[in-house]
């Protein structure tokens, strides 16, 4: 082995000359394994025995393993989800939380009109009211 298994690969010729036995012989060159976490390219880098993680609650020694142990945990890491993930399901919970003070309102309001639960929660959740807010989908259901 020599230097020049490590040149820009079109710099290096297809046959070199042994510098002990000075015959020619053919180069075969492997792809490096560039991947990191997936060929043994962090050996070391979780320590001697391994990393424990306090938030996953377990000990792990590469990548690959530490996905199989959120796997079976079902959980997901923050890198699977788009940068602003955690604020659109926030901003998703204050809609539906000023729905739900919305709906509750117009319960009230109904149920000191009337005097009747059941006529209050009809008025307020009837079907049109519920595909207006996008609660009821099945197209399959009838009437108002």
């Amino acid at each position: 082995m020599s230097e020049e298994l490590f040149r820009n690969a079109g710099l290096v010729t297809p046959q070199i000359t042994c510098r002990y036995c000075d015959q020619r012989a053919d180069k075969q060159l492997s792809a490096p394994a560039h991947t990191p976490g997936r060929w043994g390219d962090q050996t070391g880098k979780y320590g001697v025995n391994g990393f424990f993680d306090r938030g996953l609650g377990a000990t792990y020694a590469t990548s690959m393993e530490k996905d199989r142990i959120m796997e079976a945990k079902g959980l997901a890491s923050s890198g699977d989800f788009d940068k602003h993930h955690a604020e659109d399901q926030m901003e998703k919970q204050r809609a539906n939380e000023a729905q739900h003070a919305k709906n509750m309102g117009k319960y009230r309001s109904r149920m000191n009109k009337h005097g009747d639960k059941g006529r209050a929660i009809a008025e307020t959740f009837s079907i049109k009211e519920m595909r207006k807010q996008g609660t009821l989908t099945d197209s399959g259901v009838r009437g108002d």
